[in-house]
């Protein structure tokens, strides 16, 4: 069963247990390619697996860098972890799939910069990942969805003009088919792809006054009448990630022009200013830009941020105080909850990748199943969902504080639950407690309330989601 993506619910469900620690990832340094810099940068995101994709210094005079994808959960490895270039100097990475691949550009022979696309867990073939370009001289990839579809930007014959584009699954750029077009102006540029061929990214208006965000329907052009996403009440917006639901987010200037905010859409929906302005972290930051969303909605972004549960969290809150690290900005996350980062050691001015994997895992237990598959009666009184706390990947107890939400998904889009309809029946077992014994939290849902379909339940710790359970009634 697909993912379900987030649209918070809660039903106000808490209580107290153990002392709540605020360290919630620990922290990876993963190094750099051997340059004499030092640094890394994971601007290129995290997939299932623990992979991380970017790019590090390999040389300084004359300065040059090399695209990377690292093995699963682990630092840079200097021999194996350089994908090379297409023939020429530098190489930078954009995206990485479920199966490892990377995308990004790279210089050629001639000094033209081309987008490429490597074979799963593969370096760079010069032979074979050369995606070409729309007629210019230069490309660029910069998402790849698991079925190896590339999006990016490339130049319109020899122009400054570019455009957006999207491949056919593990092809190279045809420009005859593959040009997404604008929002009536003449440049646009694709940032990321999910698995529905969905591409979003960032076109010129009519008279190239304005730049907004744009999502096409799958497989489809950029169409002006229904793909311009709007804005926070300014003049600019841009998409840079979309989920498997049609969730966006990216970043807008707010009304005035004063600054601009994250964003994060319903699904397959416009920018709301009222309700998808995900707001800055507080006092001292008044600007937030989204770089990556989940499967479950939780976003990261600049500067060093993760949204989860309608709050946005600053992720120096939760890592190791005497870490010597301060992040600056997260670039991705993954649906495990696993995010990669940029950092800063010590304000030593030395800037690197980092991996940030999430302490607290909770797994659903028995009678749901964790692949989603279990459905029960809807006549069902009471469902057990119970969850089982890990903590370093090792059973724990006793459990921390924690808090539930249910989501609701029909058709394929995602309904709120009626919290008012649903809490009438909580007297008959709607009760979140600790079972001490099996050291599990047990939540008595009340399923007749809720009616047929499928339904989500997150467990989060200190506001960041740890676990899912989902299931469907009948």
């Amino acid at each position: 069963m697909k993912m379900i993506t987030r649209n918070i619910v809660c039903v106000a469900l808490m209580f107290a247990a153990s002392i709540c620690f605020a360290q919630m990832y620990t922290v990876t340094d993963l190094g750099g390619l051997g340059g004499a810099f030092g640094q890394s940068y994971p601007r290129a995101g995290i997939n299932m697996s623990g992979q991380v994709a970017g790019y590090s210094d390999v040389s300084i005079d004359p300065y040059r860098y090399h695209a990377f994808r690292t093995a699963p959960n682990s630092p840079i490895d200097p021999a194996t972890d350089d994908l090379g270039t297409l023939g020429g100097e530098n190489s930078y990475a954009g995206n990485i799939n479920t199966i490892g691949q990377v995308v990004g550009f790279a210089s050629t022979p001639d000094a033209q910069t081309h987008a490429f696309r490597t074979a799963p867990n593969k370096a760079i073939n010069p032979i074979t990942d050369d995606l070409g370009t729309l007629g210019g001289t230069w490309s660029q990839a910069l998402g790849v969805n698991d079925i190896g579809q590339v999006v990016g930007a490339s130049n319109i014959g020899q122009t400054a003009i570019y455009r957006a584009f999207r491949t056919a699954a593990n092809s190279p750029i045809d420009s005859r088919t593959d040009d997404l077009g604008t929002l009536g102006g003449t440049y646009s540029t694709a940032w990321r792809i999910n698995q529905f061929g969905q591409v979003v990214g960032y076109a010129a208006i009519a008279g190239d006054t304005a730049v907004h965000a744009f999502r096409t329907a799958p497989n489809s052009p950029i169409n002006p009448a229904t793909d311009d996403l709007g804005t926070l009440g300014g003049s600019y917006s841009e998409a840079v990630d979309v989920n498997a639901f049609g969730q966006v987010v990216g970043s807008a200037a707010i009304a005035g022009d004063i600054t601009r905010h994250a964003f994060r859409t319903a699904p397959n929906s416009l920018i709301n200013p009222a309700t998808d302005d995900l707001g800055t972290l507080g006092p001292g930051f008044n600007f937030s830009e989204a770089l990556d969303i989940d499967d479950y909605g939780q976003v990261v972004g600049w500067p060093a941020f993760l949204y989860s549960n309608g709050v946005m969290h600053n992720l120096n809150d939760f890592i190791p105080a005497a870490s010597g690290w301060e992040i600056s900005f997260a670039t991705g996350i993954n649906n495990t909850g696993q995010i990669v980062a940029q950092g800063r050691l010590n304000n030593s001015g030395e800037s690197r990748a980092l991996l940030l994997t999430p302490i607290y895992k909770a797994f659903v237990q028995k009678p749901i199943n964790a692949d989603g598959s279990r459905v029960f009666s809807a006549k069902r009184g009471v469902i057990p969902v119970k969850f089982r706390l890990m903590q370093y990947n090792e059973p724990t107890c006793p459990l921390l504080p924690a808090t539930l939400a249910i989501t609701k998904a029909s058709g394929g889009t995602l309904a709120e639950v009626d919290e008012s309809v649903y809490s009438t029946h909580a007297d008959s077992g709607s009760t979140f407690r600790i079972d001490t014994t099996a050291c599990q939290y047990v939540y008595s849902l009340a399923a007749s309330a809720l009616g047929r379909g499928t339904y989500r339940v997150d467990i989060s710790i200190n506001g960041i989601m740890v676990g899912h359970a989902v299931f469907a009634l009948r």
